[in-house]
């Protein structure tokens, strides 16, 4: 299972998925921004909100899409994490473009809870 519900990702442990990733150049998503060569996203997944939080899964896209592969997730823990999708663009910019960011909520050692790796029944 994988599905994108009230900006939280649900992602079934072992499964496959496709994130189409769309940049907008302003807040109000009037203008979409479009990849040109060399630009990427990277999705990064992590306990916590925090850089010395590690890594759960960091994947990167290719034209557009973050693919996650079954053993991206098959060993990892249910539970909910922190993700968030930056592009960088190849002239080394980076922006993060998911999620927005809520200035009403601590930085340090926060967990957005936007990434949720569920259990699975069958185990291959």
């Amino acid at each position: 299972m994988f599905k994108i519900e009230d900006d939280v990702i649900y992602i079934t442990r072992g499964d496959n998925a496709v994130l189409e990733v769309t940049a907008y150049i302003d807040d109000e998503q009037h203008e979409q921004y479009t990849l040109e060569e060399g630009d990427y996203y990277t999705l990064t997944v992590r306990k916590v909100a925090s850089d010395i939080s590690p890594v759960i899964l960091q994947i990167p896209s290719t034209n557009g899409r973050i693919v996650i592969q079954n053993e991206d997730t098959a060993n990892a823990e249910v539970g909910k994490y922190s993700a968030d999708i930056q592009l960088t663009t190849a002239s080394g910019d980076r922006y993060t473009i998911w999620p927005k960011f809520d200035v009403t909520k601590p930085s340090k050692e926060y967990n957005f809870k936007n990434f949720c790796i569920m259990p699975e029944v069958t185990r291959v």
